[in-house]
């Protein structure tokens, strides 16, 4: 029987052959998704009006982003269960400079195609954070992330030692994606992507799990952990001392557009 277990030592080569000039592999150049994402707090009476405001108001704005080619997609997230965000917004596009300049285009368009309505939403949803997301590693080909989404939808976001972060991505990588794909293939969730920190706060590091249910995505989550609790268990806990807090959230997922 052919052993296909990673241990930590091949673990930590492949970290240091990446990290030292000569060592890697070289990649062909193939631009990665980018990920802008707004987190907001809102108030809670007030959900059914800032979804209309993004459905009907700022939507469509960005929607003809997509249609020209600026961006990928973009989508909206309200929450189901987990921390203080009460809803996310995001933009998807395949360069960071053409991402960063349509989201400041589309925030002036909204002022003048609908001040009020923008005012509006800022009202209802008046504490945000900002987090950019550059895509590492999942279950769809980098360049179709967050496309086509089904309705339920569940994030990890850790707390990660920057010095040991690049660890944990390669044991995701070669470990923990093989579990993860796994539950794609018995149809418990759509799809997983594994996406790293470029601009924010404290989380350097994003699971994002989409399904049908959310039921569905926690008896996916649970497999996968008890799968590397009886396959990898040392990766497991190297895994854990690289990123060793974290916060989940389960999302409705409100609009997914492309």
């Amino acid at each position: 029987m052919i052993d296909r277990r990673f241990p930590i030592a091949l673990v930590c080569a492949l970290f240091l052959a990446a990290s030292v000039p000569g060592l890697a592999v070289a990649q062909e150049d193939e631009p990665e998704p980018v990920v802008y994402g707004v987190y907001l707090q809102c108030e809670p009476a007030q959900a059914a009006r800032a979804s209309e405001l993004i459905r009907e108001s700022w939507g469509p704005i960005v929607q003809a982003h997509v249609d020209a080619g600026n961006i990928a997609s973009w989508g909206a997230l309200t929450h189901h269960t987990g921390g203080s965000w009460s809803r996310a917004v995001y933009l998807v596009g395949m360069d960071r400079s053409q991402l960063f300049q349509t989201l400041d285009e589309t925030g002036v368009e909204w002022m003048e195609a609908d001040p009020e309505g923008a005012a509006e939403f800022w009202e209802i949803c008046d504490e945000h954070e900002d987090y950019v997301w550059s895509y590492v590693d999942g279950s769809a080909p980098a360049a179709e992330i967050v496309q086509d989404r089904p309705t339920a939808g569940m994030s990890v976001y850790w707390v990660c030692d920057q010095n040991q972060q690049a660890v944990a991505d390669l044991i995701v990588e070669n470990v923990m994606a093989e579990a993860w794909n796994a539950q794609v293939e018995a149809g418990l969730i759509n799809n997983w992507g594994w996406y790293a920190h470029v601009l924010g706060d404290k989380y350097r590091r994003l699971l994002a799990v989409d399904g049908a249910s959310h039921n569905a995505l926690l008896e996916a989550r649970e497999n996968v952990i008890g799968w590397v609790g009886e396959n990898e268990p040392a990766l497991g806990s190297a895994f854990s001392n690289a990123c060793n807090e974290h916060v989940d959230y389960l999302w409705n997922i409100e609009s997914s557009e492309m």
